[in-house]
């Protein structure tokens, strides 16, 4: 009964035990299980919360970067230094640049210019697109346009961006968990943002989501524990919520991780784990241990394969710095034996790795091997530790290479040599070098010895370091003992301050600095020039070079330039003189031409009076072309740019040849491309008389049946600049090959005997040559004997500005007869003349054009007539005795109102200057003697239209 007792005693408190330690089993797995929970949870937390700031923080970078880049690109745009191809192509490379480094975030750029749009995007197949937008840009008030103007007002910058594609793609490479979700909320909506997770449409229980909203409107950062629902599926998860600013657009964003937390008790942790727990315990240790063993073995293995392959690269790396120093490691005993060597020694001595080895034996007698051994024996005498020569080997092909044998000798601890360590490389390229570089210094001493200028190097304070000078005279002292002296002492007192501007203007800005001095050296002064430049950051160095005899020569050239200046000024002084001279009686013979050509005549007289009025014409064109060359060559010529239209101009000039080609037979045609027909800035005067004389020359030797054409090009150079090109075609009579050379000679001819067959001065090809240059183009000729000829000249030309032009001034095209025109145009005229010749001249042409007018003798009668009487107009004689035309202007335009009359000056000067002066004194128009009936008709006729317009402004008023 006892016993039993005691049984039962023991079964209960076997069972109690039992129980107990079953109990203790089942809450120290349930405690270790959920310790383990909580950690895992709230590492969850901690790994999404860091995951989730990382990645927020980063994109308000990226946004904060992009921002400067777009301010970048404005400063960009605001550079007023940029041409039109800076426009095209450097906004082109700047837009894309900004579009790969954000990728995703930018849809569509727009760039408005006020007159045109320019817009910028990027296909899904990554093509980067420039083009002109037809519109104005969309409206900025939608949350996805960035908008940027600059502050004149020039252009606007447009951003269309896409936040949820750029925030999709930046946290792409964030990883999660496997079930974890990444979304972006954004205006109290979430996004997913995750283009791994199938779970679109995600949905966080109410709760969860109000308080998510309104840590994200405070920006607040949310660590939460939520409810999730997705279909049928459910579940609960961790979710981390981080507000952050996208740039100006978007001020209130967040980011939001979330992970799926699965109860840690179900699954694995269910209730059989733990009754079966007591049972498997020795197991679990077993495993455990046998696991940990094999960790431990696998973590050995990781090191050793670790340290096998880091000394693998040692080796390869060593085999890579051998090949490129071109050397080889060997290794010897303490006999001198070779126990080692590298494979790399036969491509360094020529000699197999079997041979070098044999050459150490002791037995071995090599020379070379003999010279090693006795290098060591001596470093070992001398108690050195290590041996480094270079000395010169032959290989077996009969090759000199220059060798360095660097060794380490090896003792043990008692001091006694075990051996030694060494590498052989091949340094004949680096010996050549430096046997070049020493060549080379005895070069530049060679050459500074022979070099007949003085040069000095200073220290920074201007303090002589080192100078040669082959001429140690000028300076009254050897250059040895000048070292250590200043620069400053050296020159004359009153040079001091210009070279030390010099000198430490060269030291600052690192360039050559230029000054002359004249220094006494006590036969006579001598010039030099000095340049000083810097050597380094703290030395200088100067080189004098005796300028003496240029200074001299530059002298007597002033002196004969000053002569041809005198020379040049007389013979256009004479020019002027001889052209006033001639254009006098010829004003009078062509003005009588002019007359009678007004009057009626038989056919007889008309055909005497044609051939008068020719050879008038002939000699006056011949006596302009000796004018106008003497005009370039006395340098008075000038170019004046106007606006025209290249191919109305050509059209114009043509015009004049085509009753000559008709005559003749002759076909005469023009074309153009089509830039010709608009409007440029250029010469237009010039450039017809380069024509006229062309294809003046062109139908002139074009026979009966040939063709002439013209063919007029423009090509853009850069910007506003264009090249014309004018190409003049005939088929006439050739010209020798070894005459085309010299046809642009002045006063040569082709045909040059008393009988040639066509006449002329020989100056228009100078001349168009001439002028060609002047602006800029070129003349080439180019012609076969019998095939014709083709001349070509190009100038460059400017692109005009677009401008509303207003309709062009009637002209009387095709008036022939002007007798009587005063009725027409009235006019109350005063001449100014004192030429009787001319007097008579004039006064028949305005009774022929029926004017009455009152006559002044000298400028001081002008001014008696003007107080007198009325007047509209005077034609005004520059040239007159006592006060000439010149002055008695200026004195009509000093009386205010009173003087303002039409004034035309009459003159035989035909320079620019002349008339150029005219206009400075007041004079509003200008005519050259011989003075033609039509010419001073038709300025008549101009100026009794701008009378009449004066008069009615007057009345109105």
């Amino acid at each position: 009964m006892i016993r039993k007792i005691g049984y039962r005693r023991d079964y209960w408190l076997t069972l109690i035990i039992g129980s107990c330690l079953v109990v203790l089993v089942v809450l120290l797995g349930v405690s270790f299980f959920k310790a383990i929970s909580d950690s895992d949870i709230k590492s969850r937390k901690e790994f999404l919360r860091k995951q989730t700031e990382l990645a927020a923080t980063e994109i308000e970078i990226a946004i904060n970067r992009f921002e400067d880049d777009s301010r970048m690109l404005i400063d960009f745009l605001e550079d007023d230094d940029l041409d039109q191809e800076d426009y095209s192509y450097d906004l082109t490379k700047n837009a894309r640049r900004i579009f790969h480094n954000y990728p995703g975030l930018i849809d569509t750029l727009w760039v408005n210019f006020q007159d045109s749009v320019n817009y910028f995007t990027l296909t899904e197949r990554n093509d980067f697109i420039r083009g002109l937008y037809p519109n104005a840009p969309p409206l900025r008030d939608y949350r996805d346009f960035v908008h940027y103007l600059d502050g004149n007002q020039k252009f606007e910058l447009t951003f269309l961006l896409n936040p949820v594609r750029f925030t999709k793609g930046f946290v792409t490479h964030y990883y999660l968990n496997n079930g974890g979700s990444k979304m972006l909320l954004l205006g109290g909506e979430l996004i997913n943002i995750d283009s791994h997770q199938i779970k679109s449409d995600l949905e966080i229980d109410k709760k969860s989501l109000k308080q998510i909203n309104k840590d994200a409107a405070e920006g607040v950062i949310g660590v939460y524990e939520v409810k999730w629902r997705f279909d049928a599926e459910s579940g609960n998860g961790v979710l981390v919520e981080y507000p952050f600013n996208f740039g100006k657009i978007y001020e209130e964003l967040s980011l939001l991780f979330m992970v799926e937390s699965n109860s840690i008790t179900s699954g694995i942790y269910s209730t059989y784990l733990f009754l079966f727990s007591c049972f498997v315990f020795l197991l679990i240790g077993t495993v455990v241990f046998f696991a940990l063993s094999l960790q431990n073995r696998l973590e050995s293995q990781r090191l050793l394969e670790e340290n096998a392959n880091e000394i693998s690269k040692l080796f390869d790396q060593q085999n890579i710095l051998l090949r490129e120093l071109r050397g080889f490691v060997f290794f010897h005993n303490y006999k001198g034996e070779i126990t080692r060597v590298s494979d790399e020694v036969e491509d360094i001595l020529g000699h197999p790795k079997s041979e070098f080895l044999e050459a150490f034996k002791r037995e071995g007698g090599h020379k070379d091997a003999v010279s090693v051994k006795g290098l060591v024996k001596r470093a070992l005498k001398e108690n050195k530790s290590f041996i480094n020569v270079e000395y010169d080997f032959e290989k077996p092909n009969g090759e000199l290479v220059r060798l360095r044998i660097f060794e380490k000798l090896i003792f043990d601890k008692k001091g006694r040599f075990n051996g030694g360590l060494g590498i052989c490389t091949d340094i004949t390229d680096q010996y050549d070098s430096k046997l070049e570089l020493i060549e080379s210094g005895k070069r530049l001493q060679n050459l500074i010895d022979n070099i007949p200028d003085t040069i000095f190097t200073y220290d920074n304070s201007g303090q002589v370091l080192e100078a040669h000078a082959k001429d140690k005279g000028f300076l009254k002292a050897p250059d040895d003992s000048l070292v250590g002296k200043s620069l400053f002492d050296l020159v004359p007192a009153h040079q001091i301050d210009k070279t030390k501007f010099a000198f430490n203007l060269a030291r600052e800005t690192r360039q050559i600095q230029t000054v002359d001095l004249e220094i006494d050296t006590g036969m006579e002064n001598t010039f030099f020039e000095v340049r000083f430049f810097p050597l380094d950051s703290k030395r200088m160095m100067s080189v004098f070079k005796d300028i003496t005899s240029q200074r001299v020569w530059e002298k007597g050239l002033v002196e004969a330039m000053n002569a041809a200046d005198q020379a040049s000024r007389a013979k256009s002084e004479f020019l002027a003189n001889m052209s006033h001279e001639i254009r006098t009686p010829m004003n009078g013979l062509l003005g009588i031409i002019d007359l009678l050509d007004q009057t009626t005549l038989d056919a007889e007289q008309t055909q005497y009076l044609e051939i008068i009025k020719n050879s008038g014409n002939s000699l006056l064109n011949i006596i302009k072309d000796i004018l106008d060359y003497s005009k370039i060559e006395a340098g008075k010529i000038d170019i004046h740019s106007i606006i025209f239209c290249p191919a109305e101009e050509l059209e114009k000039q043509v015009q004049i040849f085509f009753g000559l080609a008709q005559k003749k037979g002759v076909i005469l045609q023009t074309s153009y491309d089509s830039l010709s027909g608009e409007m440029m800035e250029g010469d237009v005067e010039k450039i017809n008389q380069i024509v006229l004389n062309l294809v003046g020359n062109a139908v002139k030797f074009t026979p009966k049946g040939g063709s002439v054409s013209i063919r007029l090009e423009l090509e853009n150079i850069s910007g506003e600049l264009y090249y014309m090109k004018c190409t003049v075609k005939d088929t006439g009579i050739g010209i020798p090959a070894d005459q085309i050379p010299r046809l642009t000679d002045p006063f040569y001819q082709v045909e040059s005997s008393s009988s040639r067959s066509y006449q002329g001065t020989g100056l228009g090809l100078a001349i168009a040559k001439k002028i060609v240059e002047l602006m800029g183009g070129e003349l080439t000729i180019c012609s076969e004997m019998g095939q014709g000829a083709e001349f070509a000249f190009t100038v460059i030309l400017k692109k005009a500005p677009e401008l509303i032009l207003s309709d062009p001034p009637t002209v009387d095209q095709n008036r022939v007869k002007w007798n009587g025109m005063a009725d027409e145009y009235p006019l109350k005229i005063l001449l100014a003349e004192d030429n009787d010749l001319n007097l008579q001249l004039m006064t028949l042409i305005l009774d022929q054009l029926g004017y009455d007018f009152k006559v002044a003798r000298d400028g001081n009668e002008v001014l008696d007539v003007l107080d007198r009487k009325d007047i509209d107009l005077i034609l005004m004689d520059v040239q007159m005795p006592g006060l000439n035309g010149l002055e008695a202007s200026k004195q009509i335009r000093q009386r205010g109102k009173k003087g303002d009359i039409f004034i035309i000056g009459l003159s035989a000067n035909v320079f620019d200057e002349d008339q150029k002066k005219a206009y400075e004194a007041g004079m509003d128009d200008y005519l050259t003697k011989p003075i033609r009936l039509i010419s001073l008709a038709e300025k008549l006729k101009e100026y009794a239209i701008k009378n009449d317009v004066r008069r009615k402004k007057s009345k109105s008023r």
